[in-house]
């Protein structure tokens, strides 16, 4: 019995697991700084790693800390539930007085964003009076491996973690100010969480002018309230760190976000803008007003103070919203028409006129679409509008299900649109052939000449692959198909059969494949397929086959034909004579063989690999099978008698 073998990873999989996490310096920051936001800190200090000077990263907090068996299992836990675990709030440590806080993580996939700025790293933390220190690395099997550095069970005063690099310094391509930036966007709606970069408080200051707003409004009866916007210019995944936050003398009241009203007069928090926005309000007069609970856990809802000014500060946001994204969807909107410009022009007035109208309708209603989607979407337009269907496409895949779509872009993917064309159109026509070949032999006494030679013409596949390519006439007197086939214009065929004669019972089609000498210049007929369709409700036997003799017979007399031209002659009927199934041979070259239709039908299937039979109902061949049964239906006579009346 075989040994079991123990679970192992390969060397990519935390990259994989991790993601961005761990490959991209602005994502670990923001995880780490949160990190330190649910334990509680009131203070981060962050020390920013700088290879050439052999600086190492480190992070610290004042947080709630960790023991060493608590560190243990979060770290060593995969798809660690935090929420499940510890709740979605935070509270305060045992010394320090406050409301509980929402948390950030939840899968506790955070602590794997060291690993951004160095490859080991050192975790402290203590609480409680013990203090740990332990050493995180990883190796090409194991994504994590820890080694317990130091444990001090008693005497460590205070609470708080400290991450701190000491393996290779990562080259992390983001500077000091965009880390400021970055940090700035997202954690300073609570005054009291303070982040510091390298001993300096990240402040309004820091953050880019493109993303940062200040404005000033004056609500009469109240007083002067200041607005900051912060655009982080990327929606995060969530709102957290996101959404309204008041100030009141530099205090937060009451947790901040997206809440009630806020959703119904400023932003739906399921929106993008909600994922990047925050507004910090500060009014302090509304603790002179005594708006502010006693807990500052939010604000009295009847106090006529606050029913002044809540309102007025929620219209002044939205109107902050708008003009921010009049302003992108400005921008937006001149990129685009830069970038299709030209393509546009190039289009008639209406035509333009319509792509242009589309662009604008898109870039005013649609914020979520980026500007490289509707450039692409623009191209796409305007292709059409250049095109003969127009908008027929868009009509057929408004149709499909998603499904169809998913199948769609896997066929784009490996296949152009022209090639796939070709193949498409090919295969619709030899479905084609076979669904009207079944419907025209179930009429008994068909005229083959009319309704089966037309279908042979393009249907020589059906007898094997070594005939797809064959030049083939039909329907034509013995002298044009000479003339065509054999190239000898002063050639006469017997007049007791020339090609394509019809005749009461039958009539026949003759193929040929050319020979070549050693210089490629055609010399004669190598090959040549003689079809003899016959009218159904026939019996086939041996007079059909030496009848099918006689003409092969005549055309070597004639010269057309030599000795060693290899012949196959197929005589098509819907029954069989009994024992005349067998192919009569005359020599090695000459096979003349009786075939049921209902057996060419099965190998034509075959050869499409049973196609038929899975897409039978497209609608192609629906149409096909419609516009036979009005052929053959009888015309309506609503006025049966009149003709009767008149003819007496």
């Amino acid at each position: 019995m075989a040994k079991p073998q123990d679970l192992f990873f390969e060397a990519r999989f935390l990259d994989s697991y991790a993601g961005s996490i761990i490959s991209d310096p602005a994502t670990a920051i923001v995880e780490l700084v949160a990190n330190g936001w649910d334990a509680y800190a009131t203070k981060v200090q962050i020390t920013w790693p700088d290879p050439k000077t052999g600086r190492q990263f480190a992070v610290q907090d004042d947080g709630k800390g960790m023991s060493l068996e608590e560190f243990q299992f979060i770290w060593r836990a995969m798809s660690y539930d935090r929420v499940a675990r510890s709740g979605n709030t935070s509270q305060p440590p045992p010394d320090l007085v406050g409301l509980p806080r929402p948390v950030f993580g939840r899968n506790g996939k955070g602590r794997f964003a060291s690993f951004c700025f160095s490859s080991e790293y050192l975790v402290s933390s203590w609480r409680d009076g013990a203090k740990f220190t332990c050493l995180v690395k990883r190796t090409p099997t194991n994504p994590l491996v820890i080694d317990v550095v130091e444990h001090i069970k008693s005497g460590a005063k205070g609470h708080g973690t400290e991450i701190k690099g000491v393996g290779e310094i990562s080259q992390i391509g983001l500077d000091e100010a965009a880390a400021r930036d970055i940090i700035g966007g997202r954690f300073l709606a609570d005054p009291q969480f303070q982040v510091y970069l390298n001993d300096r408080l990240i402040s309004f200051s820091d953050i880019s002018r493109q993303s940062l707003l200040t404005t000033q409004m004056h609500i009469p009866g109240a007083g002067n309230i200041t607005i900051h916007h912060i655009d982080t210019r990327k929606a995060d995944k969530t709102t957290k760190q996101h959404g309204i936050a008041w100030w009141v003398q530099r205090r937060a009241v009451g947790d901040f976000g997206w809440r009630g009203s806020d959703v119904e007069r400023v932003l739906d928090g399921r929106t993008s803008e909600a994922k990047r926005f925050t507004f910090i309000v500060e009014a302090d007069f509304l603790n002179d007003s005594n708006a502010v609970k006693a807990d500052w856990s939010g604000f009295d809802e009847n106090n006529p103070t606050w029913k002044l000014v809540q309102p007025q500060v929620q219209q002044r946001i939205r109107e902050l919203i708008e003009d921010t994204n009049r302003s992108a969807r400005e921008g937006k909107r001149s990129s685009v028409f830069d970038r299709v410009g030209s393509s546009l022009n190039a289009l008639p007035p209406l035509s333009k006129d319509r792509v242009a109208s589309f662009v604008n309708e898109v870039v005013d209603n649609c914020p979520n679409f980026g500007e490289q989607e509707i450039i692409q979407l623009t191209t796409i337009l305007t292709k059409l509008e250049k095109s003969q269907s127009l908008y027929g496409l868009l009509e057929a895949l408004h149709s499909q299900t998603p499904d169809d779509y998913d199948a769609l872009n896997e066929i784009l993917r490996n296949w152009t649109i022209g090639l796939a064309k070709i193949v498409l159109d090919e295969i619709q026509t030899r479905l084609r052939l076979i669904d009207e070949l079944k419907q025209k032999l179930d009429i008994p006494g068909v005229d083959e000449v009319h309704e089966l030679q037309p279908l042979f013409n393009k249907g020589l596949w059906m007898f094997g692959a070594e005939f797809e390519s064959i030049e083939f006439t039909s329907n034509q007197g013995m002298t044009k198909v000479i003339q065509t086939i054999f190239g000898d214009k002063n050639g006469r065929g017997s007049r007791n059969r020339p090609d394509f004669v019809v005749r009461d019972d039958s009539s026949i089609g003759l193929y040929a494949r050319s020979s070549y000498d050693e210089q490629s210049n055609e010399n004669g007929i190598a090959h040549l397929v003689i079809v003899d369709l016959k009218t159904t409700d026939l019996a086939l036997g041996s007079k059909e086959k030496e009848q099918v003799w006689k003409y092969v017979k005549e055309l070597r007399n004639k010269g057309y034909l030599s000795a060693t031209t290899k012949v196959d002659a197929f005589i098509l009927g819907d029954r069989i004579e009994p024992g005349e199934a067998e192919p009569r041979t005359e020599g090695d070259c000459v096979k003349i063989a009786p075939m049921l239709y209902d057996t060419i039908l099965r190998r034509a299937e075959k050869r499409l690999l049973n196609l038929y039979s899975k897409v039978k109902d497209a609608p192609f061949l629906e149409d096909q099978r419609d516009a036979m049964e009005s052929f053959l239906g009888e015309v309506e006579v609503r006025q049966a008698g009149l003709l009767d009346e008149v003819v007496r």
